[in-house]
């Protein structure tokens, strides 16, 4: 038998994908879930943002019936906000509000920063009601509340002396400056 050949007939069945008895996994299925959960988080994401715009939009339409002294005065927020274009010391400018019956801008809030990022341009800065009153003491806003460090930070140039005690507001920032220096400024209502 060591030469013989065998010969032998082999059946083969083929069966269509629905006779499997398990379920074979897609190699791509791991993929599917990442993406469902990355889809799942973008729509709560978008959920969230529309809520806080909403939220906003209402709080806004509240207060947007009010009036403005007059066209020169920018109506953002619920709040009234004028923009010189003139140079001033800072306490002159506050003079100048004070003469519209308003004060030198205070950010309090979301509202006043946005009105920054949409009405200044890049590189101008105006005064605004932040002041060091005495030597010493911590900045201060014009109508006597305490300055809070998390909306802005005042980048304080070097050397500081004493003569530079007031703020100048930027699109991105406010940086310490003497008093004397002539900017424009923004006022408040």
């Amino acid at each position: 038998m060591s030469g013989d050949v065998v010969y032998a007939d082999l059946q083969t069945i083929r069966a269509s994908p629905l006779e499997h008895s398990s379920p074979v996994p897609r190699p791509d299925s791991h993929h599917h879930g990442i993406l469902l959960k990355i889809g799942c988080t973008m729509i709560i994401v978008l959920l969230v943002i529309i809520i806080m715009l909403s939220i906003f939009v209402s709080s806004n339409s509240s207060t947007t019936h009010k009036l403005c002294p007059n066209k020169d005065w920018k109506l953002h927020g619920g709040k009234c906000y004028w923009v010189d274009t003139h140079r001033k010391s800072w306490t002159e400018s506050r003079n100048d509000c004070v003469t519209k019956n308003s004060q030198l801008m205070v950010i309090r809030d979301f509202v006043d920063v946005s009105f920054l990022w949409l009405h200044l341009s890049h590189s101008d800065y105006y005064w605004i009601g932040l002041r060091v009153p005495t030597k010493g003491k911590p900045w201060t806003w014009v109508d006597n509340s305490s300055f809070d460090a998390h909306l802005f930070s005042i980048e304080e140039r070097k050397p500081w002396t004493w003569s530079t005690k007031c703020a100048q507001v930027s699109r991105i920032n406010i940086i310490g400056k003497k008093c004397e220096d002539r900017k424009q400024w923004i006022c408040q209502l």
